[in-house]
């Protein structure tokens, strides 16, 4: 539901100051649709946003993989406090300023952003960006979606980026068709930590033909156990590797993945 009573300060080149629901401040650039969303509603996926509060703690260690113009780094950061750490990882240019903004205005030197696509090799990648904040890997599907101004940015593998803190408690994945390139990485981490909860947005459709059952088979081999939350605030249910195989369409599910 909108909200158009909550107060903002228009600080110039597009962008607005304003608190979100969960507390913290956040620059919004109103180009990029999911800034606007926020502003509109003062959050962003309200069947995660409340779920992702319960489980982030003071003291821990969270990874935000794909964390766009920050919402949920600015929430990881508020629950961790200054005992804990944020690693923020964003390639898109778009959203490093005001990011780092909002971590500054709220107070949060534990937010750490790096400016890099996670990936299962250091180097450099294409990626698409366009003038309202949209990122994604350069895929066929993804052509009619998005503007096609290409962007040269760095690419870096996860558990080099995160030290000292390789043992983790919370990693939020959001990427867009990138997420079989970090599993091997990803992996490495989830090794290094004991209990741990993973948000991830699954849509294979993206995942340029990889086949999704070996990837999702190391999760459950893990010790993990898979929920779909859905986006109409029901709940969550589990989901089988046969659920997710068959998981084809163009509508993403949301994943919780929870080893205790």
């Amino acid at each position: 539901m909108f909200d158009l009573t909550r107060p903002y300060v228009y600080v110039g080149d597009h962008t607005i100051l304003t608190n979100l629901n969960a507390g913290p401040a956040m620059f919004l650039d109103l180009r990029d649709p999911v800034c606007m969303a926020i502003y509109l509603t003062g959050q962003w996926e309200s069947w995660l946003t409340g779920t992702f509060l319960s489980v982030v703690r003071p003291g821990m260690i969270v990874l935000d993989i794909g964390s766009h113009s920050g919402y949920f780094t600015l929430l990881a950061a508020k629950q961790v406090g200054p005992t804990g750490y944020v690693h923020a990882f964003e390639p898109n240019p778009f959203h490093h300023r005001n990011l780092i903004k909002s971590a500054a205005l709220n107070g949060y030197a534990h937010v750490l952003l790096h400016r890099v696509m996670v990936s299962d090799k250091n180097g450099e990648e294409v990626i698409e960006t366009n003038g309202d904040g949209g990122s994604s890997i350069v895929y066929p599907q993804l052509a009619p979606l998005i503007k096609p101004t290409k962007t040269k940015v760095r690419k870096a593998v996860l558990k080099e980026l995160i030290v000292p803190h390789t043992k983790v408690d919370v990693i939020k994945i959001d990427i867009d068709g990138g997420e079989p390139y970090i599993m091997d990485s990803l992996f490495e981490v989830i090794d290094a930590s004991g209990r741990m909860v993973i948000f991830m947005e699954y849509l294979p459709f993206l995942w340029g033909g990889i086949d999704p059952v070996p990837i999702m088979q190391r999760f459950y081999d893990k010790g993990f156990a898979i929920f779909n939350v859905a986006m109409n605030g029901s709940g969550m249910k589990p989901v089988t590797i046969h659920e997710l195989a068959a998981h084809t369409g163009h509508l993403h599910w949301d994943l919780i993945m929870v080893r205790n």
